[in-house]
This record gives structure tokens, sequence and C-alpha cells, in this order.
């Protein structure tokens, strides 16, 4: 190796160090510039209601900014919540398996192309009262529309001016934009290597590095505007009473809390503690949710022949309803407290069925995740 070599390869390792350091640096700076949301500090510890009327899957694509299962399945909660579906535990063929049949009941009250789009999904082009339609049945079609489900989520975001541009394309313009460069990286390192010296391969790994580094940064490059992190802040606070909220003694007004803001517990992926939680307090499970089919309950089977099992569903309703607090025997080793929770619309009866309808829907729309 002559004196020029030397120098030539080692101005190509000074190259590969500034690169490195430089590449890195601009990264930062890029996202300090493109990608930081506004700063807004703390608007509130705590908000005991949602600030705005922005839909639970929004919410949580606001705070998150990506779109993923747990948004459209707060939307599906949605739906039940403003009266447009009912769903129920329904039978299937294996004893293993879960499905859960949702009946349409006023498509009218839908509004939102997040919601119309989602019925669409579930019903077919055009739904129409007393529809019906298994859970287990929507994926294909959902993969089909996942899509639209995922713009429709980031352009509510948009409409509203939390953000300048839908957060989906932002991320897959960066992408394009760091395959470009590497791929040319790779093909004039390579050119260079072999035409100058082999250590130009030195400053192609550096540019490879630092482009691999932007593909990954792409992810955070979608950027709120200043309406949108007063937004978010906002939420976080309505997110931080949830998390510290505890159930009311008041069982009717503790109910209402539950099925009012479910749908947002399951965007701020805090489900499972709420339904725990609640369900250990004995409120009523939400009216849009039908439980485990009374078909599938065994724990009558010591009891005898009752005959009318809606009648003794009825009863054990009133009186669960009437006397929460009361302790009932068990009967032949089964639980009448269980009987009474399950037949009577205790949430504490339904939790195990609603957690399942949370995991059925999630894997059903879990396609939407791949955004990431």
């Amino acid at each position: 190796m002559n004196s020029t070599e030397a120098v030539i390869r080692l101005v190509l390792l000074g190259m590969m160090l500034l690169l490195l350091v430089g590449g890195a640096a601009a990264i930062l700076l890029l996202w300090y510039l493109r990608g930081r949301d506004p700063h807004t500090g703390l608007v509130a510890e705590i908000l005991p209601e949602p600030p705005d009327d922005l839909s639970p899957g929004a919410v949580g694509t606001l705070l998150d900014e990506h779109a993923d299962h747990e948004d459209v399945v707060a939307t599906l909660l949605g739906l039940g919540r403003n009266g447009a579906v009912v769903i129920e535990a329904a039978s299937t063929p294996n004893p293993g398996a879960r499905d859960y049949r949702i009946t349409l009941l006023h498509p009218e009250r839908i509004a939102r192309p997040l919601e119309r789009d989602l019925l669409h999904v579930l019903f077919g082009p055009d739904p129409q009262p007393m529809m019906e339609v298994q859970l287990n049945q929507v994926r294909s079609r959902f993969v089909d529309a996942e899509p639209r489900i995922r713009d429709d989520l980031y352009e509510e975001l948009v409409q509203r001016h939390y953000f300048a541009a839908n957060s989906h394309q932002t991320r897959e313009r960066w992408r394009r934009i760091s395959w470009t460069g590497l791929v040319l990286s790779l093909a004039t390192g390579l050119i260079l290597s072999v035409l100058v010296d082999p250590f130009a391969i030195a400053t192609t790994i550096a540019s490879a590095i630092n482009w691999t580094a932007m593909i990954r940064m792409s992810r955070h490059m979608p950027r709120k505007t200043p309406e949108g992190s007063e937004a978010a802040a906002r939420w976080r606070a309505f997110k931080r009473y949830l998390q510290s909220i505890e159930p009311q003694r008041d069982l009717k007004e503790a109910s209402d809390i539950f099925d009012r803001y479910l749908s947002y517990a399951v965007a701020f992926k805090i489900d499972r503690q709420w339904i725990g939680m609640f369900a250990a307090a004995g409120v009523a499970k939400p009216g849009w949710f039908g439980g485990p089919d009374i078909g599938d309950i065994v724990i009558l089977g010591d009891m005898g022949n009752l005959g009318d099992v809606a009648g003794v569903a009825r009863l054990f309703g009133d009186l669960a309803g009437s006397v929460p607090d009361i302790s009932m025997p068990n009967v032949s080793g089964t639980s009448m407290q269980g009987a009474a929770d399950t037949l009577g619309g205790s949430l504490q009866g339904a939790s195990d069925g609603l957690t399942g309808l949370l995991d059925a829907a999630g894997s059903i729309f879990d396609d939407i995740d791949f955004d990431l």
C-alpha cells in the first residue's frame, strides 16, 4: 500500500466517522424541527369529563399517533353505547371457541364516517335494522376495508386540525425518502469501492446505518398542530381520571360511568383494569351487551326442573337488583350468587364474556396494527 492509498483510506475512514456523527445529529434535528409535537405543558392534572366530542377510536389514535385494533374495538363499543347495535355471546360448533352476534338496531344513529364505514364492514353496503352478523364472519371483509378504516381514524383528526396531514401518509412519505436514500447510498458505495478503493465501503456502511435509523424514525414524524397538542394533553388528563377512578357507592351512577366511558378505556388500553374494578363493585353490565347465552349457563343443572327458565332469570334479576349485597347460599354445590349475577344483569356475571368480546374483536381487527 503506497502513501496515496493510505491517505485515501484515512480520508474514507474520517468520512465514515463524520457521516455517523453528523447523520445522527441531522436525524435528531430533523425530528426536533419536523416531528416533535408543540409543547403545551400540563393543561390539567385530571379532567372528569371528555374534553371534546372526539370519537373514542380517534382519541386512541390522537394519543399514540397510530391506528391500531384497540381504536377499532373502541369504535365498535361506541356503536353499542349509541344504541346502534347490541352484542351478545353466540354458540359455536367448537366448544372451546367464542363468537359474538351483533344485531343492528338503529343505523340512522350513525353519523361519523368511521362508524359508518365500520357498519358497512359488519353488515354490508346497505345496513338495515335487525340485520345480524357473527363476529368471526367479519375478518375477511375487514382485511379488505382496513385501509379505509385506518384513514377514517386519521382523517377525523385532520378535520379537527389536530394534525396538518394524514399521519399514515406522513410516515409513508418519510419511509419512501429513507428507502430511496438507503438504496442510492448502497449503489454509490459499491461503485466507489470498485472504482476508487475497497475502503469506500466504510462510508457506505455509515450511510446505510443513518438511513436505517431514518426508516425507524419515520414512525415518529407525524406532528400534531398546537391545537392537537393541547387536545392530546386534555385527553391524557381524562385518561388519568379514568385510571384513578374508584367505582362510586351508588351502583346506578357507577354503572352509568362504566357504560359511558368503557369505549374510552379500551382506546386507552386500560379496559381490563376497568372491567375488573367495576365488576368487583357490583355494577350492572352495559345494556347493549347480552353477556353469556342462557343456553350456555350450566349453573342451574343441579337445581331440578325449574320449568320457566326466563321466569327464574327474572326472579334472580329482581333479587340481585333489590338486595345486591346479600351473599346467597350454595345449593347442591352451585353458587346461587353466581346465578343471580349472571342472570340478573350484573357485570360480575358477564365480565368474562365482555373480556372475551374484547379479545375476539381485537383478533379480528388486528390487521390494522401493521400500520406500525
